[in-house]
């Protein structure tokens, strides 16, 4: 997106605070106002001096204190209102980003790395605040206080007035001389920073295993080239900022210097009084000073907007539903679901198929297990029954509804799931039992928690249902968080439930007391469930057999395995692994 479209779109966000805004021009125009004040306080101070006007001295002390008391406050509430507008326009972007980030299709998360998305949330959002503030007011601000000192200089001496002026344009062609050059690196450095965030992330997150595998030099070494990208580019930013200031600095100190030089000339020549030189130089500096900060204020602004392009394209990516969606309860019902002629590919080419002409139909009630071999499209599956992707081919209806007919969230309301890596959000042990179900009394939750066998584990824990679980539940073991998002399911209470590998990653006594619970939470519901052990699955109303994304076989354990095919394969295998690992364990 060009920097022009974004910054529009920035005033948006910023024209929703007029007043603030307008609070903001009138210390702007009060702080311009006293600036000038100041070299008109000192002409007539000098001059006073010079004519041994003693007698004004009371009435230039009073005007030299109202200046300063004004000026005092003057900044106090320009700078309080900049920092408002800041923190309110950043707030309003950062809220909008979370909606839209929320109803992102699941395909954005697939390519995106979370790490890049907190950058975009974070240094990003920080960037375009500082913009909306301190940026764009002196953007506003320098050129307009230049132009007041500079009428004011024309009543002083209109020819030095216009030997000064020369440095307007000279500084607003060294701001674009160097302008694209400061925006393309802005948004290097802005891309550079996501992926240094994405990469702490992921590390930050892995502390047992860099610990454990001896990783720290490499995860350093990595870390460190990502660091060393960020400060290149810095480096090469700061040369182009150093050189538009020095040509900026270079202009406005010949300006000077010239001006100056004429300045005493006509004092000599007794033209120009010696107060009225005083107040020139001055001014010198409020026409000259602006016009050199504004290379670096540039700069800012097209490394903010850099920032603000990255945020609106979260905001601009495809999402599921115009609006986020009304909290609604799961259905308590349904008759069937048929999965007719199912193709998909995650590239959109139908040469590149991740599943082909998957067809099974599952009555209310009834358990179905999903079998096969690594990457052979299991959670594929699981994804499109969960409606976080489309087929590409076929149809998945229930009760001979098409999902679109359905509607997307009512759709899934059909559904509950416990993944095969239990996911807690940060807080207590209640809140993520009530995500199942937020209107649930506390009678229900400890029901669904017994249910889990999670209550007696809960209730040793020295705040029990409110104790704060950490980051994704760092406090807990895996049994203890998968058992909480049983939990979570069971009050949820959902007609079909999709078991991914849920005990796959627990130990023997985690594995039974999971395995137990979800034997309850099974009762009564349609069961969909990956197993990676297939003793679990013997009694399943129907077995699919996967392999490269296609359902090989189907049917029942016993007539499966009289079959011969993959599955006997596949289960013939486990059982020498589990005899295995019995006489290694005894």
């Amino acid at each position: 997106m060009k920097s022009k479209g974004v910054f529009f779109r920035l005033l948006k966000y910023m024209g929703k605070y007029k007043l603030l805004y307008a609070g903001l021009i009138m210390t702007m125009l009060a702080g311009i106002a006293l600036d000038l004040s100041v070299a008109w306080f000192l002409s007539q101070i000098t001059n006073a001096a010079v004519k041994f006007e003693i007698d004004r001295w009371p009435t230039l002390v009073a005007i030299g204190a109202i200046i300063l008391v004004g000026a005092s406050l003057t900044s106090f509430f320009d700078t309080y209102l900049k920092q408002k507008a800041s923190v309110k326009v950043r707030n309003d972007i950062r809220l909008d980003t979370m909606d839209h980030a929320l109803r992102l299709h699941q395909d954005y998360y697939d390519r995106t790395h979370t790490g890049d998305l907190l950058a975009r949330f974070t240094s990003d959002n920080q960037a375009v605040g500082e913009a909306a503030g301190n940026i764009v007011m002196g953007l506003l601000r320098n050129p307009l206080l230049a132009l007041c000192a500079f009428i004011y200089l024309l009543n002083i001496h209109w020819p030095l007035a216009l030997i000064t002026i020369c440095v307007g344009p000279a500084m607003i062609l060294t701001g674009k001389m160097f302008g694209e050059s400061m925006r393309i690196k802005g948004a290097r450095l802005q891309e550079a920073m996501g992926r240094g965030t994405s990469y702490l992330q992921d590390v930050l997150g892995a502390s047992v295993l860099y610990k454990i595998f001896g990783l720290e030099k490499k995860i350093s070494k990595q870390y460190r080239q990502f660091s060393t990208d960020i400060a290149e580019i810095e480096q090469s930013q700061g040369k182009t900022q150093g050189a538009a200031g020095a040509v900026s600095q270079v202009i406005a100190i010949a300006t000077f210097m010239i001006a100056i030089l004429l300045a005493g000339y006509f004092v000599a020549k007794g033209s120009l009084e010696v107060g009225a030189m005083l107040a020139f130089i001055q001014l010198m500096n409020y026409l000259v000073n602006p016009f050199a900060l504004l290379p670096a204020l540039w700069s800012s602004m097209q490394q903010a907007l850099a920032g603000a392009d990255r945020i609106f394209q979260v905001i601009d990516a495809p999402k599921e539903y115009a609006e986020l969606p009304t909290p609604s309860r799961a259905k308590s019902s349904f008759s069937e679901i048929d999965v007719s002629s199912v193709g998909f590919s995650y590239t959109g080419d139908v040469n590149e198929l991740a599943l082909h002409d998957i067809r099974f139909r599952v009555h209310a009630g009834q358990t179905v297990a999903i079998v096969g071999g690594s990457g052979g499209g299991k959670s594929t599956l699981f994804k499109l029954l969960l409606g976080l992707y489309a087929p590409t081919a076929g149809t998945i209806e229930i009760d001979g509804k098409d999902r679109g007919a359905i509607g997307l969230r009512e759709y899934r309301d059909y559904f509950s799931l416990v993944p095969q890596e239990s996911v807690l959000f940060t807080g207590s042990i209640r809140d993520n039992i009530l995500d199942g179900n937020p209107t649930a009394d506390d009678e229900q939750m400890f029901a669904a928690a017994k249910q889990a066998n999670a209550y007696d584990f809960i209730m040793k824990l020295p705040e029990g249902f409110d104790t704060e679980i950490g980051e994704r539940g760092s406090r807990l073991s895996g049994g203890q968080k998968q058992r909480i998002a049983i939990a979570r399911a069971i009050l949820r209470d959902a007609p079909i439930l999709l078991l991914d590998e849920a005990t796959a990653a627990l130990d023997n006594e985690s594995e039974r007391l999971v395995q137990d619970a979800l034997s309850r939470l099974m009762v009564g519901k349609t069961t969909l469930v990956i197993a990676h052990r297939l003793s679990t699955v013997q009694h399943a109303d129907l077995i699919l057999v996967m392999e490269h994304g296609k359902i090989v076989e189907k049917g029942k354990h016993h007539a499966l395995l009289a079959a011969g095919g993959r599955y006997q394969e596949l289960y013939q295998a486990q059982l020498m692994n589990e005899e295995q690992e019995t006489l290694v364990e005894s």
